[in-house]
C-alpha cells in the first residue's frame, strides 16, 4: 500500500485557505506555474521552486557489452545504449533541511 498523497484538489483547497485566494485563482496560478516550468525545462534551464530543483541531465551512452542471463547462466550481448536527456528533481534548502518522519511512523501509515 503506497503512502497517502496530497492530491491537486486538496492542494488547491489548502493553498486557498492559506493565501485567502479563491480556488479558481489558485488553480489558474498552478496551471501558469506548470506552463512556465515546462517552457524553461524545454530550453534546458534549471528551475528551483518551493524547495525543489528540477533540471535536465545528460545520461551518458553505454557501449555494447557482454552479460549473463541470471536464469540460464548463458552469456548474452547487451545492446549499446545511446546518450539521452532525463529529468531530475531534488530537494534543496529549506525543503532538504526539514525533519522527516521516522521509519516507524511511515510503516504505520502503510
Amino acid at each position: 500500500m503506497p503512502l497517502p498523497m496530497l492530491t491537486q484538489p486538496q492542494l488547491i483547497t489548502e493553498l486557498s485557505d492559506e493565501t485567502g485566494w479563491t480556488k479558481s485563482d489558485v488553480r489558474q496560478f498552478l496551471d501558469s506555474l506548470e506552463t512556465v516550468i515546462t517552457a524553461n525545462l524545454q530550453k534546458g534551464q534549471r528551475v528551483k521552486v518551493a524547495g525543489i530543483q528540477v533540471e535536465c541531465k545528460l545520461r551518458s551512452k553505454l557501449p555494447q557489452r557482454k552479460g549473463r542471463n541470471p536464469a540460464t547462466g548463458k552469456t548474452i550481448t547487451i545492446e549499446a545504449r545511446p546518450a539521452s536527456v532525463i529529468l531530475k528533481a531534488k530537494p534543496v534548502a529549506p525543503l532538504s533541511q526539514i525533519e522527516l518522519p521516522t521509519v516507524r511512523a511511515i510503516q504505520r501509515m502503510l
